[in-house]
């Protein structure tokens, strides 16, 4: 319905009211002479004169419409995996399906507009004849809620009818977000409520680095619940080969079991945790887990040259040392020269070693022999370590042989040496040596609350090929922020340094504050075994935010791409490739610069997968890269294989809205308080700046040409 029309213009009124007195004057003078043809040219005049006058105005025409249209209702189905789980003799989706053809649906399409939407861990609408499959692999109602409040907003929701079976193992609260969405919802309960009769392995963890001949320990957990007294054995395979078992009593609750597992051969080991079915079980897809580790042929054998005794080496001594699988020796200096004696003896049994770690050590000690010792050592294979300190990283580094491996430039300084607090900066926490947890911003969140550092070394840029995992926050080279701690790849080996100190206040202060020293620890670990984890040199370098997902968890991967100087290689095509048994995926990677990219795999069923990345520019190959990921635990679907009315019903009643059984939706819907609401549109037409009042300008103009024209009056 028309209810208002306005008209406005700008500051033209001055204009028209000159035009239309010199217009009245016109008409004064000439009335006596207009007479036939003269009283239509003076007509067609005015209408041109007072059409540009208009125009110049800048007129806007304004429409308001007032009209009713009927609420909006939403739909919500779960897609996800778990409606396929059967309560009884019926799955949840076919609960699902009668519900959704209930009459009560179509009565509501004459009060309401209804439109679906599907969800599992995204929210989609259902449009046409689009079909449910019921094979997400995660259920998140808290983002559903959320990004229907999202599409929907300004369209005049009125209420929500969820139908789900309460699954919820992604995203947030849906508590909360059933307060933000400000509308009632009908949740509708498809499942049994009743914890029903399951037994599944709740976890398999193991260490992920383990040594030939040396025994693994695996932490399982087992959950039950509906037996009584059955005995079932949980079993540990390699290769469809049994390594270990355990039998338990099955009983209501959970159980944790340890196995220990002495591998035989070196390589990745992928082990599979299983339970046999039982009679009765609602789901046996949560009955086993996979989890991997990689084993090396012996100890890792280290050898620290420190050149003063002090509280960093004592405790990287210990965190070392607590290490079954760590062999460490340290020659600490006493008297300079009977040390530097003992140092060139021990550098000539370097092809005993993995690993030398060089701790405040002048280069007076390392000059001649032993620095080309070292420098074949790392480019054979072997790891090298160097921490800084007062004596450390002086002048003579930067002519050194160790200057073409470290990582790190070397300035013209006979003193780098520097007393002041501060505190590590991190320009990317998702390295695994920086990795604490399987959580990037929670890492990130236990360095930053680490005490601060007391004292560090000046040293130059990063090498071409270096990695820089943390810069000083205030000091600056060349600059650019000075780099701190630093890894890179030589030939066969890798180097990394550490240039600042007193890092044991990152160990035994933490202790001190109540706290541990979870965040020092891991990082050290994670130093060795990255040093000592050997690789092909390669230009493609390949890295899963994880080494072990859970089925239903997208696989996200990140590559760095060089070029043959080994510089990074940006504007490249980056493509890849993970096959299972169904299919081979393809994807291409986002390029975010500085030759680094990254993408999302999708998900994945359990199982130990090889990921292949290759990367062309300008019609030639990069080169190719290939990397390991383990889908270990079942799909997120069975953690709760029971229906959870209490999270339905409180969805139901923070919304302001009911829970229901299916039979009893029908008495809800008709609850529904259902009125038009009004619709208020507002319409603006700007005549300024439009064709046509142009066109029909340039058309009075010539029609008055053309009449003169006609009567011989030009």
């Amino acid at each position: 319905m028309l209810r208002d029309i306005g008209f406005s213009a700008s500051d033209g009124w001055l204009l028209l009211f000159v035009g239309c007195a010199g217009i009245y004057l016109a008409f004064l003078m000439y009335r006596s002479r207009l007479k036939g043809i003269h009283r239509l040219l003076l007509g067609v005049r005015i209408a041109a004169l007072a059409l540009l006058i208009g125009l110049l105005m800048e007129p806007i025409l304004a429409l308001t419409l007032h009209t009713q249209r009927l609420p909006l209702v939403a739909l919500l189905i779960d897609d996800s995996e778990s409606m396929k789980i059967a309560d009884g003799d019926t799955a949840r989706f076919e609960i699902a399906k009668a519900v959704l053809a209930d009459p009560s649906f179509k009565n509501l399409r004459d009060r309401a507009r209804v439109t679906q939407f599907r969800f599992s861990d995204v929210l989609t609408p259902l449009r046409g004849e689009e079909e449910l499959t019921w094979t997400g692999r995660a259920s998140d109602l808290a983002g559903a809620l959320d990004r229907l409040r999202e599409q929907t907003m300004g369209e005049g929701l009125a209420a929500v009818v969820l139908i789900s079976d309460g699954g919820q193992n992604l995203g947030g609260r849906p508590e909360r977000a059933a307060v933000d969405l400000g509308t009632p919802v009908i949740a509708v309960g498809t499942g049994n409520p009743v914890a029903p009769e399951d037994v599944s392995i709740v976890s398999a963890v193991i260490d992920p680095l383990g040594y030939v001949g040396r025994a693994l320990v695996m932490q399982v957990r087992v959950h039950s619940s509906g037996f009584e007294r059955v005995r079932e054995q949980v079993r540990v395979l390699l290769d469809d080969r049994e390594v270990s078992a355990q039998t338990i009593v099955l009983a209501d609750g959970e159980q944790a079991l340890e196995f220990e597992i002495v591998p035989k051969r070196s390589g990745r080991h992928v082990f599979s945790v299983q339970i046999a079915a039982q009679a009765g079980e609602r789901t046996v897809g949560n009955n086993r887990v996979v989890v991997s580790t990689d084993v090396l042929e012996s100890r890792v054998r280290i050898l620290i040259l420190a050149g003063s005794p002090g509280a960093d080496l004592g405790y990287l001594r210990r965190v070392l040392q607590e290490d079954a699988n760590l062999e460490v020796e340290v020659l600490v200096r006493t008297l300079m020269a009977g040390w530097q004696r003992d140092v060139h003896r021990t550098l000539r049994t370097l092809d005993e070693r993995d690993i030398v770690a060089l701790i405040n050590v002048p280069y007076e000690v390392l000059a001649g022999v032993p620095d080309q010792s070292i420098v074949a050592f790392v480019q054979k294979g072997g790891g090298l370590l160097a921490l800084g300190g007062d004596a450390a990283f002086d002048d003579g580094y930067r002519h050194s042989k160790l200057a073409d491996v470290l990582p790190v430039q070397f300035l013209r300084s006979s003193n780098t040496f520097q007393e002041r607090a501060f505190s590590l900066s991190f320009p990317d926490s998702r390295h695994p040596i920086l990795r604490v947890s399987d959580d990037p911003l929670s890492d990130l969140d236990a360095w930053e609350v680490l005490p601060p550092l007391l004292s560090y070394n000046r040293v130059g840029v990063a090498v071409s090929n270096a990695t820089v995992l943390a810069h000083h926050p205030t000091e600056r080279v060349d600059g650019t922020p000075m780099p701190v701690l630093a890894i890179r790849r030589v030939g066969a080996g890798k180097t990394a340094i550490v240039t600042y100190q007193t890092f044991w206040r990152h160990g035994l202060m933490m202790w001190g504050d109540g706290k541990t020293d979870v965040v020092a620890r891991a990082f050290w670990k994670n130093m060795v075994r990255w040093l000592v984890t050997r690789d092909e040199m390669s230009r493609i370098k390949i890295m899963t935010e994880k080494s072990a997902y859970r089925s239903g968890e997208a696989v996200a991967v990140h590559a760095s791409v060089f070029d043959h100087l080994l510089q990074p290689r940006s504007g490249a095509r980056v493509l890849a490739r993970v096959g299972d048994s169904l299919i081979t995926r393809e994807v291409v990677l986002r390029d975010l610069g500085g030759g680094r990219y990254a993408g999302n795999l999708g998900r994945f069923p359990q199982g130990d997968y090889e990921l292949q990345v290759q990367a062309r520019a300008n019609n030639s190959d990069l080169g190719t890269g290939t990397g390991r990921f383990t889908v270990g635990r079942y799909s997120l679907e069975y953690e709760t294989v029971r229906m959870r009315a209490e999270l339905l019903g409180d969805i139901a009643a923070r919304s302001g809205g009911q829970y229901v059984r299916p039979g009893d939706l029908k008495a809800a819907i008709d609850s529904l308080v259902l009125a038009p609401e009004p619709v208020v549109t507002h319409h603006r037409l700007r005549l300024w700046g439009q064709e046509w009042p142009l066109f029909l300008l340039v058309g009075l103009l010539v029609l008055e040409w053309t009449i003169r024209r006609r009567w011989g009056m030009v």
